[in-house]
């Protein structure tokens, strides 16, 4: 068929315009286009008259029009409340990596939140319910103020990490992984250990120190805790002087409640002259490989974040398709023994 070029027209291509290029409704266009909902039935032919006059043109579907019309977007958002991810994290690059993947399985795209100072509680959960997002994938503590506002909201919403009354949770298993930690140590023989737990508020690493207190006293293993000054598990002074003493205090082994802190130690150690397990055995949590390869490798817990976050877009996209959703889910983590046990 014959083709006019509307390239003389200012402004961008219209539904009309199509139509009168197609010579058929506005309407047809819309129902072929658009998606619009219609028990109109449109032939063959005629649909492929209206791709090639809408390509021909350069029409591009305005796609808030049609979201404000079928209220979706098609975009899932990310609310971190941790302040800002930051990419060379290998454990953000973990999570960032799982919800591409997600989105890319579920034909979503991404728009990530952070937690800034300057926002209000207010301000950001206005941003989230606004309607540029169809669902909220969220990753904060559950004392978070905004949880409160997000979990009394009819946004969809799928909580990962970090379990959150209320709302749909897709969490490693830190329970098994410690007492698996905790039997490990007692296989090697360690009856004293210390324990570097979490600097800030993490539901996640309180469940991973719980875990590993409560089986280590079933075991008879004496846990002596010490206190992490920061996320990157450097030894301050408390630390360093338990360390310093652990031949009296009878300590054969640490347990650090995520793998930085375990490095951090080992350096610490090396630095200190002590050697590593022969001295002090070290043992992490998470299983994420550091961006150098590493002189040790740690025995630690392996957990796979980003099929967690993954799992969770998933979940996230079959809540908003109507499908029932499990209020916990808990996948599988393993055992890796590395150089220092």
């Amino acid at each position: 068929m014959a083709l006019r070029n509307l390239h003389h027209k200012t402004g961008s291509v219209t539904l009309k315009d199509v139509a009168e290029q197609a010579k058929v409704s506005p309407f047809t266009v819309s129902v072929v286009l658009n998606g619009s909902k219609s028990n109109t039935r449109v032939s063959e032919a005629t649909r492929v008259r209206i791709l090639e006059a809408a390509t021909a043109l350069g029409y591009q579907p305005n796609g808030l029009a049609r979201a404000l019309q079928s209220r979706k977007t098609n975009i899932l958002g990310l609310y971190f409340g941790y302040g800002q991810l930051e990419p060379h994290d290998p454990f953000h690059a973990e999570i960032l990596t799982g919800l591409q993947k997600g989105c890319e399985a579920t034909k979503k795209d991404l728009m990530i939140h952070y937690s800034f100072h300057q926002y209000s509680v207010g301000e950001v959960f206005s941003e989230l319910v606004c309607g540029k997002i169809d669902g909220l994938i969220l990753i904060a503590s559950p004392s978070d103020p905004l949880v409160e506002k997000v979990r009394g909201s009819k946004l969809a919403v799928v909580a990962i990490t970090d379990p959150i009354d209320g709302i749909p949770s897709v969490v490693a298993d830190d329970h098994f992984g410690s007492v698996a930690i905790a039997d490990h140590l007692q296989a090697k023989g360690h009856k004293v250990v210390l324990y570097r737990t979490c600097p800030g508020a993490s539901a996640s690493a309180h469940r991973r120190q719980l875990a590993f207190e409560n089986r280590a006293e079933e075991l008879g293993i004496t846990v002596i805790p010490g206190k992490t000054a920061d996320w990157k598990g450097g030894v301050q002074e408390q630390e360093a002087e338990i360390i310093a003493n652990r031949v009296k205090l009878g300590i054969t082994a640490a347990v650090c409640w995520g793998d930085p802190s375990a490095y951090a130690l080992i350096a610490f150690c090396k630095r200190q002259g002590i050697r590593v397990p022969q001295d002090l055995a070290v043992v992490g949590f998470n299983g994420i490989e550091p961006p150098v390869e590493p002189a040790d490798h740690l025995t630690t817990i392996r957990a796979n974040w980003a099929f967690v976050a993954e799992s969770a877009v998933r979940q996230l996209v079959d809540i908003l398709e109507g499908k029932e959703s499990e209020p916990l889910t808990t996948l599988p983590v393993n055992l890796y023994i590395g150089d220092t046990t």
